[in-house]
């Protein structure tokens, strides 16, 4: 079974457009899946005593004294040193573990859908009208997925991790645009 995928203004306008939109689609699965944080419209909470900075998570430093290390934090409010409430609280740390949970889930979600539409668009020729949509979203996807997974790697894993998809999508547009006769 022969398929060869044509290219106009019409089906590349098409393919553009599926492929943004799976790109959308994945994305409504990852926040379904594990939601970032809520955007934060409530005031920062008062932390101005020892006793509310104990119940809001964060940690108390009192007034310095001359004796104290000249290293240490120190707060100046009207000229004088006060004592203050250091972060990060506990709402703060609860916010950068969602976060950081939404956007392994996002990771995981593009780079399975991106392998599944790349893979259907070259392997299952019943997809040929899409397969050019779905081959714009994969791509798209691998890039997102990049992007995630640059964010998380050491300076080697970024080289790596960009050498692979680099070869991955180099050997997908090889087998799609290869001479079928």
């Amino acid at each position: 079974m022969q398929w060869k995928w044509k290219f106009s203004f019409m089906s590349g306008a098409f393919g553009i457009a599926l492929g943004l939109f799976y790109i959308l689609l994945l994305r409504a699965i990852a926040v379904q899946v594990t939601p970032p944080p809520d955007i934060m419209n409530e005031p920062y909470p008062d932390i101005s005593t020892e006793q509310l900075c104990d119940e809001a998570g964060g940690r108390w430093v009192p007034n310095p004294s001359k004796e104290t290390s000249s290293t240490a934090p120190v707060r100046i409010e009207d000229g004088q040193v006060v004592a203050y409430c250091q972060g990060p609280l506990k709402f703060e740390r609860e916010r950068e573990i969602q976060l950081e949970d939404s956007r392994q889930t996002s990771l995981l979600v593009f780079a399975i859908g991106g392998a599944l539409a790349v893979a259907g668009a070259l392997l299952w020729p019943v997809l040929a009208p899409i397969a050019p949509g779905l081959m714009v979203g994969g791509i798209v996807s691998f890039f997102i997925t990049a992007v995630h997974v640059w964010m998380l790697s050491a300076s080697i894993g970024r080289l790596i991790t960009l050498v692979v998809i680099f070869a991955a999508l180099a050997v997908a547009g090889l087998y799609a645009f290869r001479d079928k006769n």
